[in-house]
């Protein structure tokens, strides 16, 4: 059985977030998330602002399937990065958590994600969002099969 470990996570992250924006319409962008930084310590707006959103709930699925559960405060360290303060050396900040918890939470009405309890609090994949990730891996899997590119490294 091909897995989501067994794949490019850049592919995974790209083909699950056309998936998710295509098909699951519980997750849809804010209003604010066209005009808005990603974090306070970035000087921009993200590259293409239509598409990150999905971008970043396909890399939380990613996440959740790799790493297990977590919740909000590890994922703003992980989204985290380093904050540029002029002639004095950068330190590193967290991401915002306002994105992700809305993230979470439309993850959880599509049915994707579901939260748990006891030590290991946070969130965690539900059956239905294991089963996507496999399905978009498998197909990915048997299009670098099929065309024996470069990344051959994938297929041993």
């Amino acid at each position: 059985m091909i897995t989501a470990n067994m794949v490019p996570p850049e592919t995974l992250v790209k083909r699950l977030s056309e998936y998710i924006k295509s098909n699951i319409k519980e997750v849809q962008p804010p209003e604010w998330s066209l005009i808005t930084k990603t974090a306070s310590f970035k000087e921009r707006i993200p590259d293409e602002p239509e598409i990150w959103w999905y971008m970043r709930a396909a890399s939380i699925l990613r996440k959740l399937y790799v790493s297990g559960p977590f919740g909000v405060s590890k994922s703003r360290r992980v989204y985290g990065g380093l904050k540029r303060r002029g002639t004095k050396p950068p330190v590193a900040a967290r991401s915002p958590g306002h994105s992700t918890r809305l993230l979470f939470q439309q993850l959880e009405k599509a049915g994707l994600v579901a939260k748990t309890k006891g030590i290991r609090r946070g969130r965690t994949l539900t059956p239905k969002g294991k089963a996507l990730l496999d399905k978009v891996s498998h197909e990915i899997f048997i299009e670098l099969a099929n065309n024996k590119s470069s990344l051959k490294k994938y297929l041993e």
